[in-house]
């Protein structure tokens, strides 16, 4: 007992707050940015096994409450390091989405789908591994002839979702 209250108990008290805590992180977590050294995502986990091993190591053996403490702390640092090491980190490291920034398109080959005249603006088809993007187009330097469609074209630039572009040529040696 640790005033007057029975360990499972506060075992019990800490496993509920651990998991309000881990709703209001699920649901505010992305407002907050915590890039201190101690994560939240790492230390709630961490209370709320070492709390759910206390109550059955309390229950099950007939120990010492300091070595009960002892083993569910230990065993709870190794599966939060696991989940952080094997879920986490790996998960922190993917993309979020599909889609393709506008930097990402610049320097890469596209397909005119509407004519682009030499002052005006055109269509042009960029076509990835995940779809086909569509964006306006209009020359990056003053050109003479306009780039009829199904013609190539190098995106050299996009401001304002507008893709900057030049006549492609292939250069071989």
């Amino acid at each position: 007992m640790i005033g007057g209250i029975p360990i499972d108990t506060i075992y019990l008290y800490v496993l509920i707050g651990c998991t309000v805590l881990s709703i209001l992180l699920f649901v505010f977590g992305d407002i907050f940015d915590f890039d201190g050294p101690v994560d939240p995502i790492l230390i709630v986990p961490w209370l709320a096994f070492t709390s759910l091993f206390g109550i059955a190591f309390e229950s099950l053996f007939d120990l010492n409450h300091g070595l009960v403490l002892f083993l569910s702390g230990g065993i709870s640092t190794i599966i939060v390091f696991l989940m952080n090491f094997y879920i986490l980190v790996p998960l922190r490291n993917s993309e979020a989405s599909i889609a393709v920034s506008e930097k990402d398109l610049e320097g890469r080959k596209a397909t005119v789908i509407t004519p682009i005249p030499v002052k005006g603006m055109g269509e042009i088809k960029i076509s990835s591994v995940t779809g086909i993007i569509t964006r306006p187009a209009s020359f990056y330097q003053p050109q003479e002839v306009e780039v009829k469609a199904g013609s190539d074209v190098l995106i050299i630039e996009i401001k304002n979702r507008v893709c900057y572009v030049v006549p492609y040529q292939e250069n071989f040696l």
